[in-house]
Protein backbone atom coordinates (compact mmCIF):
# COMPACT_ATOMS: atom_id res chain seq x y z
CA UNK A 1 0.00 0.00 0.00
CA UNK A 2 1.41 3.31 -0.75
CA UNK A 3 1.27 5.67 2.32
CA UNK A 4 2.38 9.21 3.29
CA UNK A 5 2.47 10.78 6.55
CA UNK A 6 1.41 14.23 7.86
CA UNK A 7 2.15 15.25 11.16
CA UNK A 8 4.06 18.93 12.16
CA UNK A 9 6.05 17.61 14.58
CA UNK A 10 9.28 16.68 13.14
CA UNK A 11 10.21 14.07 15.78
CA UNK A 12 7.00 12.19 15.53
CA UNK A 13 7.20 12.13 11.66
CA UNK A 14 10.16 10.03 12.11
CA UNK A 15 9.19 7.85 14.55
CA UNK A 16 6.02 7.09 12.32
CA UNK A 17 8.67 6.82 9.00
CA UNK A 18 10.28 4.19 11.39
CA UNK A 19 7.47 2.17 12.11
CA UNK A 20 6.29 2.06 8.24
CA UNK A 21 9.64 0.73 6.91
CA UNK A 22 9.40 -2.20 9.71
CA UNK A 23 6.51 -3.48 7.49
CA UNK A 24 7.31 -4.82 3.96
CA UNK A 25 4.04 -3.94 2.24
CA UNK A 26 3.92 -0.35 3.04
CA UNK A 27 5.62 2.00 0.17
CA UNK A 28 6.01 5.55 2.02
CA UNK A 29 5.52 8.13 -1.24
CA UNK A 30 5.47 11.82 0.93
CA UNK A 31 5.65 13.42 4.23
CA UNK A 32 4.46 16.54 4.78
CA UNK A 33 4.54 18.52 7.71
CA UNK A 34 0.73 20.26 7.78
CA UNK A 35 -2.30 19.53 6.04
CA UNK A 36 -2.28 21.79 3.46
CA UNK A 37 0.82 20.68 1.82
CA UNK A 38 -0.66 16.83 1.55
CA UNK A 39 -4.10 18.41 0.26
CA UNK A 40 -2.57 19.71 -2.76
CA UNK A 41 0.37 16.42 -3.21
CA UNK A 42 -3.22 13.96 -2.94
CA UNK A 43 -4.61 16.35 -5.87
CA UNK A 44 -1.82 15.13 -7.95
CA UNK A 45 -0.82 11.08 -6.87
CA UNK A 46 -2.44 8.26 -5.68
CA UNK A 47 -2.14 7.40 -2.25
CA UNK A 48 -3.86 4.06 -0.34
CA UNK A 49 -3.13 4.98 3.44
CA UNK A 50 -2.37 8.16 5.62
CA UNK A 51 -1.03 8.26 9.10
CA UNK A 52 -2.58 11.93 10.19
CA UNK A 53 -2.04 14.01 13.02
CA UNK A 54 -4.92 15.59 14.36
CA UNK A 55 -3.16 19.27 15.74
CA UNK A 56 -1.63 21.12 13.11
CA UNK A 57 -1.53 24.94 12.94
CA UNK A 58 -3.80 26.41 9.91
CA UNK A 59 -5.75 22.63 8.88
CA UNK A 60 -5.99 20.44 11.35
CA UNK A 61 -6.36 16.67 11.10
CA UNK A 62 -10.00 16.74 11.39
CA UNK A 63 -10.18 20.00 8.58
CA UNK A 64 -8.52 18.39 5.86
CA UNK A 65 -10.94 14.90 6.54
CA UNK A 66 -13.76 17.49 5.98
CA UNK A 67 -12.18 19.18 2.86
CA UNK A 68 -12.63 16.07 1.35
CA UNK A 69 -15.94 14.40 -0.14
CA UNK A 70 -13.39 10.52 -1.13
CA UNK A 71 -10.43 10.31 1.04
CA UNK A 72 -7.91 7.03 1.39
CA UNK A 73 -7.92 5.22 3.95
CA UNK A 74 -6.33 7.09 7.14
CA UNK A 75 -4.99 6.51 10.53
CA UNK A 76 -5.14 8.96 13.18
CA UNK A 77 -1.81 9.50 15.18
CA UNK A 78 -2.22 11.32 17.88
CA UNK A 79 -1.65 12.18 21.46
CA UNK A 80 -5.49 13.41 22.36
CA UNK A 81 -7.20 10.29 22.93
CA UNK A 82 -10.32 12.82 23.36
CA UNK A 83 -10.18 13.49 19.66
CA UNK A 84 -10.93 9.27 18.44
CA UNK A 85 -15.01 9.96 18.57
CA UNK A 86 -14.95 12.62 16.01
CA UNK A 87 -12.03 11.05 14.00
CA UNK A 88 -14.28 8.15 13.59
CA UNK A 89 -17.17 10.40 12.98
CA UNK A 90 -15.08 10.55 9.43
CA UNK A 91 -14.77 7.19 9.18
CA UNK A 92 -10.87 6.65 9.78
CA UNK A 93 -9.65 3.08 9.67
CA UNK A 94 -8.13 3.09 13.15
CA UNK A 95 -6.80 5.75 15.78
CA UNK A 96 -3.09 5.19 17.65
CA UNK A 97 -2.38 7.28 20.69
CA UNK A 98 1.39 8.59 20.96
CA UNK A 99 3.96 7.30 21.45
CA UNK A 100 3.49 5.02 19.22
CA UNK A 101 3.77 1.37 19.79
CA UNK A 102 4.77 -0.79 17.18
CA UNK A 103 2.66 -3.81 17.91
CA UNK A 104 -0.39 -1.35 18.25
CA UNK A 105 0.80 0.10 14.54
CA UNK A 106 0.91 -3.25 13.19
CA UNK A 107 -2.44 -4.17 14.34
CA UNK A 108 -4.05 -0.73 12.60
CA UNK A 109 -1.99 -1.64 9.61
CA UNK A 110 -3.51 -4.80 9.08
CA UNK A 111 -7.06 -3.68 9.56
CA UNK A 112 -5.52 -0.97 6.37
CA UNK A 113 -4.76 -3.89 4.62
CA UNK A 114 -7.64 -5.78 5.20
CA UNK A 115 -10.20 -3.78 3.88
CA UNK A 116 -7.89 -2.95 1.31
CA UNK A 117 -8.42 -6.74 0.06
CA UNK A 118 -11.88 -6.65 0.38
CA UNK A 119 -12.08 -3.87 -1.83
CA UNK A 120 -10.50 -5.20 -4.43
CA UNK A 121 -12.17 -9.21 -3.93
CA UNK A 122 -15.19 -6.36 -4.41
CA UNK A 123 -14.64 -6.07 -7.91
CA UNK A 124 -14.32 -9.70 -8.78
CA UNK A 125 -17.58 -10.81 -6.76
CA UNK A 126 -20.72 -9.68 -6.97
CA UNK A 127 -20.57 -7.73 -3.91
CA UNK A 128 -19.42 -4.86 -1.94
CA UNK A 129 -17.79 -4.01 1.61
CA UNK A 130 -19.27 -1.03 3.40
CA UNK A 131 -18.25 0.29 7.03
CA UNK A 132 -21.51 1.02 9.01
CA UNK A 133 -21.79 1.59 12.97
CA UNK A 134 -17.48 0.96 12.78
CA UNK A 135 -18.08 -2.52 11.46
CA UNK A 136 -16.81 -3.80 7.73
CA UNK A 137 -20.06 -5.22 6.64
CA UNK A 138 -19.83 -7.35 3.71
CA UNK A 139 -23.24 -6.94 0.83
CA UNK A 140 -24.65 -8.80 -1.90
CA UNK A 141 -25.22 -5.97 -4.54
CA UNK A 142 -28.49 -7.93 -5.60
CA UNK A 143 -29.76 -7.60 -1.76
CA UNK A 144 -29.40 -4.18 -1.58
CA UNK A 145 -33.63 -2.22 -2.88
CA UNK A 146 -32.23 1.26 -2.72
CA UNK A 147 -29.53 3.94 -1.16
CA UNK A 148 -31.07 7.33 0.27
CA UNK A 149 -28.84 10.58 0.78
CA UNK A 150 -29.03 11.87 4.13
CA UNK A 151 -26.57 14.41 4.24
CA UNK A 152 -22.62 14.02 4.74
CA UNK A 153 -24.26 9.97 5.12
CA UNK A 154 -26.31 7.49 3.03
CA UNK A 155 -28.87 5.06 4.28
CA UNK A 156 -28.33 1.83 2.50
CA UNK A 157 -31.42 -0.58 2.33
CA UNK A 158 -31.80 -4.30 1.82
CA UNK A 159 -35.23 -6.32 2.02
CA UNK A 160 -34.79 -6.61 6.03
CA UNK A 161 -31.63 -4.39 7.22
CA UNK A 162 -30.74 -0.51 7.11
CA UNK A 163 -27.49 0.13 7.37
CA UNK A 164 -26.02 3.99 7.69
CA UNK A 165 -22.74 4.86 6.10
CA UNK A 166 -20.48 8.06 5.59
CA UNK A 167 -20.31 8.31 1.97
CA UNK A 168 -21.51 10.95 -0.91
CA UNK A 169 -23.92 9.44 -2.90
CA UNK A 170 -21.53 9.92 -5.86
CA UNK A 171 -18.90 8.07 -4.42
CA UNK A 172 -21.66 4.95 -3.82
CA UNK A 173 -23.00 5.05 -7.06
CA UNK A 174 -20.22 4.39 -8.62
CA UNK A 175 -19.11 1.30 -7.51
CA UNK A 176 -23.02 -0.02 -8.02
CA UNK A 177 -23.71 -1.82 -11.53
CA UNK A 178 -25.93 -1.03 -14.01
CA UNK A 179 -29.41 -2.12 -12.85
CA UNK A 180 -29.50 0.79 -10.36
CA UNK A 181 -30.15 3.96 -11.60
CA UNK A 182 -30.68 7.16 -9.76
CA UNK A 183 -34.01 8.24 -9.78
CA UNK A 184 -34.31 11.42 -7.35
CA UNK A 185 -31.01 13.44 -6.31
CA UNK A 186 -31.66 11.60 -3.02
CA UNK A 187 -32.31 8.15 -4.31
CA UNK A 188 -30.86 5.53 -6.12
CA UNK A 189 -32.77 2.27 -6.87
CA UNK A 190 -32.35 -1.40 -7.43
CA UNK A 191 -34.44 -1.69 -11.14
CA UNK A 192 -34.74 -5.16 -10.30
CA UNK A 193 -36.80 -4.78 -6.81
CA UNK A 194 -39.51 -2.47 -8.42
CA UNK A 195 -42.50 -3.57 -7.50
CA UNK A 196 -44.71 -1.13 -8.96
CA UNK A 197 -44.72 2.25 -10.64
CA UNK A 198 -47.48 4.92 -9.96
CA UNK A 199 -47.32 8.92 -11.04
CA UNK A 200 -44.05 9.91 -9.60
CA UNK A 201 -43.48 7.47 -7.35
CA UNK A 202 -41.92 3.52 -6.87
CA UNK A 203 -42.29 1.41 -4.96
CA UNK A 204 -39.61 -1.21 -3.58
CA UNK A 205 -38.70 -2.85 -0.11
CA UNK A 206 -42.35 -1.67 1.48
CA UNK A 207 -41.46 1.90 0.77
CA UNK A 208 -42.34 4.76 -1.61
CA UNK A 209 -39.47 6.07 -3.36
CA UNK A 210 -39.70 9.89 -5.27
CA UNK A 211 -38.94 10.15 -8.87
CA UNK A 212 -37.85 13.68 -10.36
CA UNK A 213 -39.64 14.94 -13.86
CA UNK A 214 -36.69 14.18 -15.69
CA UNK A 215 -35.67 10.75 -14.14
CA UNK A 216 -39.33 9.17 -14.74
CA UNK A 217 -38.90 9.00 -18.40
CA UNK A 218 -35.24 7.18 -18.43
CA UNK A 219 -36.85 4.84 -15.85
CA UNK A 220 -39.25 3.59 -17.39
CA UNK A 221 -37.05 3.01 -20.71
CA UNK A 222 -35.27 1.23 -18.51
CA UNK A 223 -38.05 -1.34 -16.56
CA UNK A 224 -38.68 -1.53 -21.16
CA UNK A 225 -35.72 -2.40 -22.13
CA UNK A 226 -35.63 -5.33 -19.14
CA UNK A 227 -38.58 -7.03 -20.23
Amino acid sequence: MKCIVVDDDPIQREAIKSCISKVSDLELVGVYPNAIEARIALQKREVDLIFLDVEMPEMSGIEFLASFKEVPQVIMVTAKKHYAFEAFEYDVTDYISKPIDMDRFSSAVQRARYYEENLKKQEIENSLFIKSDGVLVKLSVDDISFVEALGDYIKVVTDDKRYIVHSTMKAFVAKLPENFLRVHKSHIINLDKIQKLEENTVFLAGQEIPVSRNNKKILIDRISDSN
